[in-house]
């Protein structure tokens, strides 16, 4: 498993790396049999640091948790937990659907585009006046896995975001499902809309 230890506006010693690296190794093994990567970033923002994990495991799952305190280990070790407690729960639930950890999930490839802020497009937009388009920061590959809607609810926690993309297993459909303000799960399936 390759793990990658970064830090910003702060230097990442080696013993803060060493003890990241055998933390999440024994998570990895714990959990997977086989685990892709995963990347660990400190930051530090006046006395508080932050740390950011991202886990990628196999067959599209990805996790993704936050620390924050005043001592690198301790952010470190609440975003760890995080991760572990995640991986604890998506396991937990394959037991219980009687499946193997080693399931295939069929996975399909489309572009992810993140856009800028109105903060930072108000920023671009005075140092170019050529065009009224919002700027796209980033344009990554992402997997897009042919799941069910329960699945897909597990992938988006999993994931730690607020919305996810998949194909539904049942009617073969591109479906979202997002987390909506009220702290419910909002579906969006235009295959079930009625006319």
């Amino acid at each position: 498993m390759d793990i990658n230890v970064t830090g910003r506006k702060m230097k990442v010693g080696d013993a803060l790396t060493n003890h990241v690296e055998d933390r999440l190794s024994t998570v990895a093994d714990k959990y997977f049999n086989r685990t892709i990567d995963a990347t660990t970033t400190f930051a530090k923002e006046g006395h508080i640091y932050r740390s950011h994990v991202s886990f990628h495991a196999n067959q599209g799952v990805n996790l993704q948790s936050r620390g924050e305190a005043d001592d690198p280990y301790a952010a470190f070790e609440l975003a760890a937990e995080k991760v572990e407690k995640q991986l604890r729960r998506y396991k937990r639930r394959i037991k219980n659907h009687h499946r193997t950890s080693q399931r295939d999930v069929e996975l399909e490839i489309a572009n992810d585009y993140i856009i800028a802020s109105e903060a930072e497009e108000n920023n671009a937009a005075a140092e170019s006046d050529s065009d009224d388009q919002p700027i796209i920061i980033a344009e990554n590959r992402t997997s897009i896995p042919n799941v069910s809607v329960g699945d897909a609810v597990m992938l988006m926690d999993l994931a730690d975001t607020n919305a996810f993309v998949f194909r539904n297993s049942k009617n073969d459909a591109l479906e979202v499902v997002y987390r909506r303000k009220d702290g419910n799960i909002g579906w969006i399936s235009p295959s079930s809309a009625t006319n």
